[in-house]
């Protein structure tokens, strides 16, 4: 699917082809959070410990993607840019050599994590206990590893060819098969072995290998992929693009493991709200990934067809609909922030404080759908550097000192550290609105 530029397009035509983008990549993403959750739903059925595990894990998986979404992203981009040049050749090296470099990431990061798991897990706080069950977990996750990242990557292929319903497709597939799998042998149901947290490790890996590989099958098949030589060009073009999504990904996931910390030392009951409110906050978050993305593959493919005009309508209209969606969920936080918190606990501390987190949440929406629109957008120009800069901005200049004189020099409550997170998301969003309004935004 290829946006090729037209000067009779209307801004509703705009909008419908930014919808066809957008609402697959929501579903996608929504259903990829799925595995994650229906695991921790599972093992909070088993003990307390085991769902400690699972999410401690859940951490440190999320943080050996970083290097895979950056991969993802270059290959989209450059994808896409070709796409939109009408090159064939070169969009399917594109995403040859993209799959190529993903495999290799893969492995890198699979021997990455075998070896540095315990450090990793312990520096999160694992005691031995802990430790014993996140071992075998992270054990099965990091030996298949490589089916992960490579949904992951082929799904950016996808995307930047303008496909976005065949990735949510097969998502489908894993999240069927995932909780097919897992129930029997977490459980030992229907005769299988009870396994407990193994099984839910199994399950995964099993799912998402076949997702992976019908992924692989599906690009072969619809001429995306050839498996030809890679080029070094194009190599050297995906990681110029994709290094600084990698050192965003790196940068945003250790911010929010040291802000976490400092919310864990106020109380458990602000913890717990804390969490509960990261969930709730997500649902907001899944329209703004996906209207960015969108804004990713169409502006990349304009640019690629020499209309940065066309580039910057789309951009515009994507965060017309991203702020009016992110800003709707905003008010329901705002208005009916006890119906949002009874969805997820019943404790009246945890809910007191949660009420205060979805009220903040509230006013977020607006800095937080510029943010992620606009850094949609510039990430399809390739100005992923600029995205890197305004996350390690808001996040290690602004967020994190703070929260920390507001917990630990003033020793202030919940509610003020809190405050940290609209700041930041201010902060970036300024950030990028600048580069954005520049006339040159589209230039490396």
């Amino acid at each position: 699917m290829n946006a090729a530029p037209s000067d009779d397009l209307t801004p509703k035509q705009m909008r419908k082809a930014i919808y066809a983008l957008a609402f697959p990549i929501v579903g996608t993403n929504l259903l990829l959070r799925g595995v994650g959750i229906v695991d921790t739903a599972m093992v909070g059925h088993i003990t307390a410990q085991a769902q400690a595990a699972v999410g401690m894990s859940q951490w440190i998986i999320n943080f050996m993607m970083s290097l895979m979404q950056g991969v993802a992203l270059g290959g989209t981009v450059a994808v896409a840019n070709f796409t939109g040049a009408g090159d064939e050749k070169n969009r399917i090296a594109s995403a040859d050599t993209a799959l190529y470099l993903g495999i290799a990431s893969a492995i890198f990061i699979t021997v990455m994590g075998l070896i540095f798991v315990r450090p990793i897990a312990y520096a999160m706080g694992a005691n031995a206990d802990l430790f014993r069950l996140v071992s075998p977990y992270m054990l099965i996750m990091n030996l298949f590893f490589m089916s992960k990242g490579l949904i992951q990557v082929v799904s950016g292929i996808f995307q930047g060819f303008g496909d976005t319903r065949t990735p949510f497709r097969v998502i489908v597939g894993v999240n069927i098969v995932h909780i097919v799998i897992a129930y029997p042998l977490t459980f030992g149901a229907f005769g299988f072995p009870r396994l407990e947290i193994l099984g839910v490790a199994m399950a995964t890996v099993l799912s998402e290998t076949l997702g992976a590989l019908f992924l692989i099958y599906m690009a072969r098949r619809k001429g995306l992929l050839k498996f030809g030589p890679y080029s070094s060009e194009l190599l050297r073009r995906i990681v110029r693009i994709g290094t600084p999504v990698f050192g965003e990904r790196i940068l945003t996931t250790v911010m929010q493991m040291v802000y976490t910390r400092m919310v864990l030392f106020t109380s458990l009951s602000a913890y717990a709200a804390h969490t509960v409110g990261i969930m709730i906050e997500a649902i907001s978050f899944l329209p703004g990934f996906g209207f960015a993305q969108a804004a990713t593959t169409l502006v990349g493919q304009q640019l690629g067809a020499k209309s940065p005009h066309r580039a910057r309508q789309y951009g515009n209209q994507a965060l017309l609909i991203g702020l009016a969606v992110m800003g709707a969920v905003g008010v329901t936080f705002w208005f009916f922030p006890h119906l949002w918190m009874r969805l997820f606990s019943n404790d009246p501390e945890v809910i007191r404080y949660g009420i205060t987190f979805c009220k903040i949440s509230a006013f977020i929406q607006v800095p937080l759908a510029l943010t992620m629109v606009l850094a949609g957008s510039l990430r399809g120009a390739g100005q992923t550097r600029w995205v890197m800069y305004a996350t390690l901005v808001g996040g290690w200049v602004f967020r994190i000192p703070f929260a920390y004189l507001m917990s630990s020099v003033l020793h202030l409550d919940i509610f003020y550290i809190w405050l940290a997170m609209p700041i930041d998301w201010v902060v970036r969003a300024f950030l990028l609105f600048l580069k954005y309004s520049d006339a040159r935004w589209h230039e490396g």
